[in-house]
């Protein structure tokens, strides 16, 4: 039996994936007047159910000096189309600020989450300690 517990572990998968969610949405909100380019996304719920389903947190590396995936595979991304500027451009200024204002709460909530479970442990091996 490990130290951390189901929970804990869909906890910190979750939190991984809001930040790599905000990562996308941050790309498409510098991306705002670049000539064709498209949205990208992620659907948290169905990553998360595909966590769960799998065991492992699905993630990417975007940069050759970031740190490998320990397992998992890549989340599925998300083009965003509909109606665009005339140069192209799909990006929502107004929607994109409102995902990212809800994936940072969900980021809150899900950290909230995790501090308490990880008290919750600590406070177990220190009052565990004394006996």
């Amino acid at each position: 039996m490990g130290l951390f517990d189901r929970v804990t572990v869909l906890l910190q998968k979750g939190v991984g994936l809001c930040w790599l969610r905000h990562n996308l949405l941050a790309s498409n909100l510098a991306n705002v007047e670049t000539p064709g380019y498209r949205p990208r996304d992620l659907d948290f719920a169905k990553e998360m159910e595909r966590a769960m389903a799998e065991g492992n947190l699905p993630m990417s590396r975007t940069h050759p000096d970031h740190l490998p995936p320990l397992e998992g595979s890549s989340p599925r991304l998300i083009l965003r189309g509909g109606w665009g500027n005339p140069d192209g451009n799909k990006v929502d200024l107004e929607g994109e600020m409102v995902r990212l204002a809800e994936n940072y709460l969900q980021y809150l909530s899900l950290l909230r989450m995790l501090e308490e479970k990880l008290s919750m442990i600590k406070y177990s091996i220190a009052e565990g300690g004394g006996q």
